[in-house]
């Protein structure tokens, strides 16, 4: 806000109360009396014109011989030349001081009204912080209920995992099954000599067709493990990624069961003919 500058008027009123109390005005008394307001410096410059403008007090007269009253008064014209060359010159040489002191006082005044603006500067960049911080801690809360949900989010997914893991312990029992059924068909094979060369080529299929199976469940269970450590890391972004290893699971382990199956009703069939 613009501060009002203390008038002339003003600090004359309050010099000539002093004057008439027959007390010295002083720049500190009549920024006291106008209520502390106004600056020193332009208190002492109005000061300052107010005593150059006041008139100087007159001599009291006193009856004395004429010729006594003339040579008072030509070495009162002497004395006062003197004396106000004097005064004079000390007068310019206080002003001088007194004008720099209004400088430094100026100057002092700036600095603390910018001290001022600057601590409502700071006042207004600690108030965006603490907002900024109120924001961020909103945000956290937010985040942290995301967490929750990705939480829960990925003890389904392990859940999903741990159901896929049955199935695979489901289809390696039929896969070990299947190894029995193919030793047993090929001893079978070895002891129809007859067929003996046809069993023999259908246990080759077999061995082959058993370690692609293995070969598969080995994959499907790097990729087990690969969902699993993905999982603890980002849930969110691997539910996709369990909903497609369960199905290519699933269709691995139905196909490979066909497989199985198809193999059994094939060695059946060659031991039936």
């Amino acid at each position: 806000m613009a501060k009002t500058g203390v008038t002339y008027d003003q600090v004359a009123a309050v010099a000539d109360a002093f004057a008439a109390r027959d007390q010295e005005p002083s720049v500190r008394g009549i920024r006291t009396e106008l209520g502390d307001t106004g600056s020193l410096g332009t208190i002492g410059k109005h000061l300052a014109v107010w005593r150059d403008a006041r008139p100087a007090p007159a001599a009291e007269s006193e009856t004395l011989p004429d010729e006594l009253v003339a040579a008072m008064r030509k070495a009162l014209v002497l004395a006062r030349s003197g004396a106000r060359a004097e005064i004079e010159a000390r007068l310019v040489h206080f002003q001088g001081e007194v004008a720099v002191l209004a400088d430094d006082i100026v100057r002092l005044e700036k600095e603390r009204d910018e001290a001022i603006t600057q601590r409502e500067v700071t006042e207004t960049e600690r108030d965006e912080v603490a907002g900024r911080a109120r924001e961020q801690s909103s945000r956290i809360e937010q985040l942290e209920s995301d967490l929750n949900r990705e939480r829960t989010g990925a003890e389904k997914a392990r859940g999903e995992v741990a159901e896929l893991r049955a199935r695979l312990a489901t289809v390696t029992e039929q896969r070990d099954e299947a190894r029995v059924a193919a030793q047993k068909a090929q001893e079978q094979r070895e002891a129809a000599q007859a067929q003996a060369q046809e069993s023999r080529q259908a246990a080759a299929v077999a061995d082959a067709e058993r370690r692609a199976a293995q070969d598969q469940v080995k994959a499907l269970r790097a990729d087990l493990d690969a969902a699993r450590e993905a999982t603890k890391q980002a849930a969110a972004d691997h539910r996709d990624e369990l909903k497609a290893i369960r199905a290519e699971a699933k269709a691995e382990a139905e196909a490979q069961r066909q497989a199985a199956q198809e193999q059994i009703a094939a060695l059946r069939a060659d031991l039936d003919a």
